[in-house]
Protein backbone atom coordinates (compact mmCIF):
# COMPACT_ATOMS: atom_id res chain seq x y z
CA UNK A 1 0.00 0.00 0.00
CA UNK A 2 0.66 3.62 -0.40
CA UNK A 3 1.86 5.84 2.39
CA UNK A 4 -1.03 7.70 4.05
CA UNK A 5 -1.95 10.54 1.69
CA UNK A 6 -3.91 13.07 1.98
CA UNK A 7 -7.12 13.21 -0.51
CA UNK A 8 -9.54 15.36 -2.03
CA UNK A 9 -12.75 13.65 -2.40
CA UNK A 10 -15.02 15.80 -4.38
CA UNK A 11 -18.40 13.88 -5.62
CA UNK A 12 -21.76 12.94 -4.95
CA UNK A 13 -22.80 10.77 -1.49
CA UNK A 14 -23.35 7.61 -3.30
CA UNK A 15 -19.29 7.60 -5.12
CA UNK A 16 -18.18 8.63 -1.09
CA UNK A 17 -19.71 6.13 0.29
CA UNK A 18 -17.64 3.74 -1.17
CA UNK A 19 -14.86 4.81 -1.70
CA UNK A 20 -14.39 5.94 1.83
CA UNK A 21 -14.27 2.30 2.78
CA UNK A 22 -11.58 1.34 -0.30
CA UNK A 23 -9.91 4.89 0.84
CA UNK A 24 -10.00 3.68 4.69
CA UNK A 25 -5.79 3.53 5.11
CA UNK A 26 -5.98 7.39 3.55
CA UNK A 27 -6.89 10.77 5.09
CA UNK A 28 -9.90 11.77 2.83
CA UNK A 29 -11.33 15.57 2.79
CA UNK A 30 -14.84 15.25 1.36
CA UNK A 31 -16.42 17.98 -0.81
CA UNK A 32 -19.74 18.75 -2.37
CA UNK A 33 -19.43 21.56 -4.22
CA UNK A 34 -16.95 23.87 -6.25
CA UNK A 35 -16.98 26.88 -3.37
CA UNK A 36 -15.92 24.35 -0.84
CA UNK A 37 -13.44 22.31 -3.23
CA UNK A 38 -11.78 25.71 -3.88
CA UNK A 39 -11.69 26.34 -0.39
CA UNK A 40 -9.84 23.21 0.63
CA UNK A 41 -7.95 23.74 -1.88
CA UNK A 42 -5.98 27.03 -0.69
CA UNK A 43 -6.65 25.94 2.98
CA UNK A 44 -4.71 22.06 2.99
CA UNK A 45 -1.88 20.62 0.97
CA UNK A 46 -3.12 17.36 -1.13
CA UNK A 47 -1.64 14.19 -2.24
CA UNK A 48 -3.97 13.64 -4.88
CA UNK A 49 -7.31 15.14 -5.97
CA UNK A 50 -10.24 12.97 -6.90
CA UNK A 51 -13.38 14.19 -8.64
CA UNK A 52 -16.66 12.46 -9.58
CA UNK A 53 -18.42 13.37 -13.13
CA UNK A 54 -21.07 14.29 -11.15
CA UNK A 55 -19.95 16.54 -8.99
CA UNK A 56 -21.85 19.28 -7.94
CA UNK A 57 -24.06 19.02 -11.31
CA UNK A 58 -21.65 17.97 -12.98
CA UNK A 59 -18.96 20.36 -12.52
CA UNK A 60 -15.96 18.06 -12.75
CA UNK A 61 -14.37 19.43 -16.03
CA UNK A 62 -14.57 23.03 -13.88
CA UNK A 63 -12.95 21.64 -10.86
CA UNK A 64 -10.05 20.04 -13.03
CA UNK A 65 -9.22 23.03 -14.48
CA UNK A 66 -9.67 24.71 -11.32
CA UNK A 67 -7.11 22.30 -9.73
CA UNK A 68 -4.54 22.46 -13.13
CA UNK A 69 -4.07 26.14 -13.03
CA UNK A 70 -3.16 26.49 -9.18
CA UNK A 71 0.37 26.06 -9.12
CA UNK A 72 0.65 24.35 -6.05
CA UNK A 73 -1.26 21.07 -7.23
CA UNK A 74 0.13 21.21 -11.16
CA UNK A 75 2.14 17.64 -10.06
CA UNK A 76 -0.51 16.44 -7.89
CA UNK A 77 -1.97 13.12 -9.33
CA UNK A 78 -6.07 13.58 -10.17
CA UNK A 79 -8.23 11.00 -10.85
CA UNK A 80 -12.16 11.78 -12.48
CA UNK A 81 -14.43 8.48 -12.00
CA UNK A 82 -17.86 7.98 -12.49
CA UNK A 83 -19.15 6.85 -8.84
CA UNK A 84 -23.17 6.73 -9.10
CA UNK A 85 -25.84 6.70 -11.78
CA UNK A 86 -27.97 9.89 -11.12
CA UNK A 87 -31.33 9.28 -12.87
CA UNK A 88 -31.87 11.38 -16.01
CA UNK A 89 -28.19 12.06 -16.67
CA UNK A 90 -27.15 8.71 -17.55
CA UNK A 91 -29.14 8.46 -21.07
CA UNK A 92 -26.08 10.38 -22.76
CA UNK A 93 -23.14 9.26 -20.58
CA UNK A 94 -20.16 8.87 -23.23
CA UNK A 95 -17.68 7.13 -21.09
CA UNK A 96 -14.96 6.90 -23.57
CA UNK A 97 -15.39 10.49 -24.68
CA UNK A 98 -15.44 11.26 -20.88
CA UNK A 99 -12.46 9.80 -20.81
CA UNK A 100 -10.32 11.38 -23.58
CA UNK A 101 -11.39 14.87 -22.47
CA UNK A 102 -10.48 14.40 -18.96
CA UNK A 103 -7.08 13.35 -19.95
CA UNK A 104 -6.98 16.47 -22.23
CA UNK A 105 -7.63 18.61 -18.99
CA UNK A 106 -4.65 17.16 -17.26
CA UNK A 107 -6.19 14.22 -15.49
CA UNK A 108 -3.78 11.28 -14.74
CA UNK A 109 -6.55 8.64 -15.01
CA UNK A 110 -10.40 8.17 -15.09
CA UNK A 111 -12.06 4.90 -14.00
CA UNK A 112 -15.44 3.91 -13.87
CA UNK A 113 -16.01 3.01 -9.85
CA UNK A 114 -19.19 0.63 -11.12
CA UNK A 115 -17.57 -1.14 -13.43
CA UNK A 116 -15.58 -3.13 -10.40
CA UNK A 117 -17.38 -5.07 -8.04
CA UNK A 118 -18.67 -3.90 -5.20
CA UNK A 119 -16.76 -6.28 -2.82
CA UNK A 120 -12.82 -7.17 -1.57
CA UNK A 121 -11.55 -7.98 -5.08
CA UNK A 122 -13.11 -5.14 -6.83
CA UNK A 123 -12.49 -2.45 -4.29
CA UNK A 124 -8.65 -4.12 -4.18
CA UNK A 125 -8.88 -3.34 -7.91
CA UNK A 126 -9.77 0.59 -7.29
CA UNK A 127 -7.35 1.01 -4.48
CA UNK A 128 -4.74 -0.49 -6.59
CA UNK A 129 -5.12 2.21 -9.45
CA UNK A 130 -5.39 4.85 -7.30
CA UNK A 131 -2.26 3.98 -5.06
CA UNK A 132 -0.37 3.24 -8.50
CA UNK A 133 -0.84 7.26 -8.73
CA UNK A 134 0.06 8.12 -5.37
CA UNK A 135 3.61 6.26 -5.55
CA UNK A 136 4.05 7.29 -9.08
CA UNK A 137 3.19 10.90 -8.56
CA UNK A 138 2.54 12.74 -11.93
CA UNK A 139 4.15 12.76 -14.71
Amino acid sequence: MAKRARILLACVKEGYTRLFAVLSGHELTYVSTLSDADAALKADGFNMVMIGVHFDESRMFDLLEHVRVDANYSRVPVICFRGAIIADTEIEFAMEGTEVACKAMGANAFFDLLAFTDDALGNAAVLTIINSLLVGGCR
